[in-house]
């Protein structure tokens, strides 16, 4: 297809890399870095202004969900911002479960692997693909106060019945002033998720520390799974791939990526598309943080593929439109 991507480090590397630096625990090995907002970087807006940015915290503004509550998006005067609406009261459950057990079409992850789930077509993936890159993006960029999260995954990515993704999960958030926010921040994790999660950042398991680039890698592996189908993890497979995003990210380089996407999907998706698709998976999972886009670029660039997609669909149809079979 074209494409020219640079080697990756094998696991074999990442795994000794890991075992190099990673040191017994210890309450102080790794310097938590406590962030306080600096009184000059404060926005006050009204409730007024809340309610008519979130219009009046309808649930369709919700971009993701926390353990103590709701995190909406809205535009502000000229900003972009992610407002957080707490529950009411510690043991108000209510509102939290209504939103969790409501969401009627279940988490991406039992879309894409269940078997009593129909396949999903291939625009509506992209679409639920640019909705999580939306809200992550927001959650990013949008208000004085940032969340980094650390748990995106096809199982905190939940589905409503209009296929609206809304991402959950937030045990692992940090947050800090929006002028660090491109700054990593320590945290402590146990060295057993830093060799068994399939999709955390390399960063992450040797140095401890997080970032925007950490929730664009796992993000990049979730991609991965959407293109493909397949879990992103599987002991049950050669060495070289059980896990997803290193396999796949070889195939890329070998020009076979094909032979391993979702079987229901080939002859579904536009070359162009798919070709853009790749780009951005591929440049996600980097192993140097410097080297991953932002999200916006991912939102951007995942718009672009669909439009992408549309066109060719459009223009076969108009072409062929007996022999029409990109209906993903």
């Amino acid at each position: 297809m074209g494409f020219c991507f640079h080697t990756l480090p094998s696991f074999s590397e990442v795994l000794k890399e890991i075992k190099s630096k990673l040191r017994p625990a210890k309450s102080n090995a790794l310097n938590t870095r406590r962030l306080a907002l600096p009184e000059e970087l404060c926005c006050r807006f009204s409730l007024a202004n809340i309610k008519a940015a979130t219009n009046n915290f309808h649930k369709n503004m919700i971009i993701a969900v926390g353990d103590t509550g709701f995190i909406f998006g809205g535009k502000i005067n000229d900003g972009f911002y992610a407002i957080k609406r707490l529950r009411p009261t510690s043991d108000s459950h209510l509102p939290l479960l209504e939103l969790r057990y409501g969401a009627n079409n279940g988490s991406l992850y039992d879309n894409l692997h269940a078997e009593n789930h129909d396949p999903i077509p291939w625009k509506r993936r992209l679409e639920i693909c640019i909705s999580v890159a939306r809200a992550l993006h927001y959650l990013h960029t949008g208000a004085k106060f940032v969340l980094i999260h650390r748990d995106v995954s096809s199982k905190n990515i939940l589905l409503d019945d209009q296929w609206t993704s809304k991402l959950c999960n937030f045990s692992f958030c940090k947050r800090g002033p929006h002028s660090m926010s491109r700054d990593p921040i320590s945290i402590e994790i146990e060295s057993d998720i830093a060799y068994t999660s399939a999709s955390i950042a390399p960063e992450v398991a040797i140095t401890g520390r997080v970032s925007h680039k950490t929730d664009v890698f796992s993000f990049g592996v979730v991609l991965f799974e959407v293109l493909c189908c397949r879990r992103i993890f599987d002991a049950e497979l050669e060495m070289d791939q059980r896990f997803l995003y290193r396999w796949a990210c070889k195939c890329i380089e070998n020009g076979t990526i094909y032979s391993i996407i979702d079987p229901y999907l080939k002859g579904k998706i536009a070359p162009q598309c798919l070709k853009k698709f790749l780009e951005i998976a591929y440049s996600c999972v980097q192993f140097e943080e410097n080297k991953r886009p932002t999200m916006g670029e991912v939102e951007v660039t995942l718009e672009l593929a669909l439009e992408l997609q549309k066109q060719a669909e459009s223009e076969m149809e108009s072409t062929n439109p007996q022999e029409f079979i990109l209906t993903g």
